[in-house]
């Protein structure tokens, strides 16, 4: 080093040299921070047709001005698609729930738990995850922990045997198979009837939200739903040969959950048969068509398809693609499906990987910020419009009163009439009267019929209470609920504690072995070791009215 540098460093007081160097520091880390965060913007593509929700959604989410700005070291499509499995994510505690379906069979749901958080509204937004095929709540604590920070009840959906969970019955969820969903969403909405819940799904898990959406259209007990990174010619992907590494790694996953639950499904299929397969169509011939009773693979398919009902779905959906997607087609998206229904929305960028959609520094998933606006704007709407048709209903119901009391007021007028000079005795009839009145050759004096109350009607919610009301649009009719729901009873054990990855989880199935902890909580044994820790509450009954 220079004797005069030297000098100089000797010389400089202690503090001014810290300073100094914190500086230089601090510049330099502003300077690497601009690099990562340097990237050209993107304006996603929107396709969509024009009505007021989609009016409303555009302007209260920013679509048209909102940005995709993804770090240069972030525009491969394989760094989107794999770094979101590699990088920390957010501290999460669960509290798992599993549910009994009608069949026996049970089902895991993971809700988010803030202990130190305020308590939550009554009408506040319920948060339905699905996670991918082979993933469970660990996959998603991103969306999980912003969606709590926003104030949302969170709770992610862990299909039969997945997650970490105990396989109670022979029988596994196929790909587009919505009616152990269809239970869970009736329980959600039984236990929380005043607030309206909504469900994003990822990957895989956009099939089995599209299937229930389509199946049960305005009757789905949904108020919205969003879709990232969603694969629409499923049977396409699925029968054909093994083309890439995701679906090889997804092959690997699935034959693996089977072997974990290979003594409950042992005495209805072969599992040595469905472990060897290697590619989809022997997994699905081997593996499903046996549980569901399916000739062949195209008939599983046909069952199984999740646009297959696409045209019956009335509940706001949003989907989210991107158009590098390794393990989806770009020219498999539907583009002109979405420019003809009203409810339809998608966005589509040119980078993002598949559910990636990473920006910032740290990265962050701008598909998941779309897809709560989504969310809350939608409610949002639904609120205003709610609130318009109660208004309206009261106002009629307001004007028919009035008719009603002023019909009343006009007979006891007509009653406690004067005397009639023609008689002597007592008040006339109406008919008396009249004819008096014709007898002297006097017209007769008009009276106000009488207006017979109509008996109260139910007034349908989206529909009009008045004949010479305007219909609404179809684009403006957001369906919440839905026809009364059959009285169905379930049974929820809950347990409290940190979920683990399921090579972590030491349960095997207890179905062959003869352990009933699950299915009868009056079980001595119900309350041994878990997934995620002992058992809390293991007799709780609620029943779906």
């Amino acid at each position: 080093m220079p004797l005069e540098v030297t000098y100089f460093f000797s010389v400089l007081p202690f503090p001014l040299f810290v300073a100094l160097l914190g500086s230089v520091l601090l510049s330099v880390g502003v300077f690497l921070k601009n690099i990562f965060n340097m990237a050209p913007t993107e304006l996603p593509g929107l396709y969509y047709r024009e009505s007021p929700l989609n009016a409303h959604v555009l302007a209260k989410c920013k679509l048209k001005e909102r940005q995709f700005s993804p770090c240069p070291w972030l525009g491969h499509r394989h760094v989107q698609t794999l770094l979101p499995a590699i990088l920390p994510k957010p501290d999460v505690t669960f509290e798992r729930e599993y549910l009994q379906m009608r069949d026996k069979g049970v089902v895991a749901l993971d809700w988010v738990v803030c202990p130190q958080a305020k308590p939550k509204k009554r009408r506040a937004t319920v948060l339905l995850v699905l996670p991918a095929l082979t993933d469970g709540a660990l996959s998603v604590t991103g969306i999980c922990h912003t969606a709590s920070g926003r104030g949302m009840r969170v709770v992610v959906f862990n299909r039969r045997g997945h997650g970490g969970s105990v396989l109670t019955t022979p029988r596994l969820q196929s790909f587009g198979d919505p009616s152990d969903l269809r239970q869970v969403v009736k329980y959600i909405r039984q236990r929380l009837p005043k607030a309206p819940v909504a469900a994003v799904a990822y990957g895989t898990g956009c099939g089995l939200l599209m299937s229930y959406l389509g199946e049960f259209g305005s009757s789905a007990l949904l108020t919205v739903g969003a879709c990232i990174s969603p694969c629409y010619d499923v049977p396409l992907r699925f029968s054909s040969a093994i083309s890439n590494l995701y679906d090889l790694v997804l092959l690997v996953r699935l034959k693996t959950l089977l072997f974990r639950h290979a003594k409950a499904l042992s005495t209805v299929l072969e599992v040595d048969k469905a472990v060897s397969a290697w590619n989809f169509s022997d997994l699905d011939l081997s593996l499903f068509c046996p549980l569901y009773g399916y000739q062949d693979v195209e008939q599983f398919w046909e069952m199984n398809n999740p646009i297959r009902d696409v045209d019956d779905i009335e509940v706001p959906l949003l989907c989210i693609n991107s158009l590098d997607d390794p393990t989806c087609q770009c020219a498999d998206i539907p583009f002109d499906l979405f420019k003809c229904y009203p409810n339809f929305l998608l966005a589509v960028t040119s980078k993002g990987g598949h559910c990636g959609f990473l920006e910032g520094f740290p990265p962050k998933s701008w598909a998941d910020s779309l897809c709560l606006d989504y969310a809350e704007a939608v409610v949002e709407f639904t609120a205003k419009s709610t609130q318009q048709q109660q208004q309206q209903q009261q106002k009629e119901q307001q004007q028919l009163q009035v008719k009603v009391n002023e019909s009343s007021a006009a007979a006891l007028m007509a009653e406690d009439a004067p005397l009639s000079p023609h008689s002597g005795r007592g008040p006339a009839s109406p008919t008396s009267r009249k004819r008096s009145s014709s007898t002297a050759g006097q017209p007769a004096e008009p009276t106000d019929p009488v207006v017979q109350p109509s008996p109260t009607k139910r007034i349908p919610t989206g529909g009009s209470s008045s004949a010479n009301a305007t219909e609404p649009a179809p684009s403006s009719s957001i369906h919440i609920g839905g026809p009364d729901i059959c009285t169905e009873s379930f049974k929820s054990y809950r347990v409290r504690g940190n979920i683990r990855s399921s090579s972590e989880s030491d349960t095997t199935d207890e179905l062959s072995s003869g352990d009933e902890s699950l299915s009868d909580p009056s079980s001595e044994t119900s309350s041994n070791h878990s997934p995620c820790g002992e058992y809390m509450d293991l007799s709780v009954d609620r029943s779906i009215s």
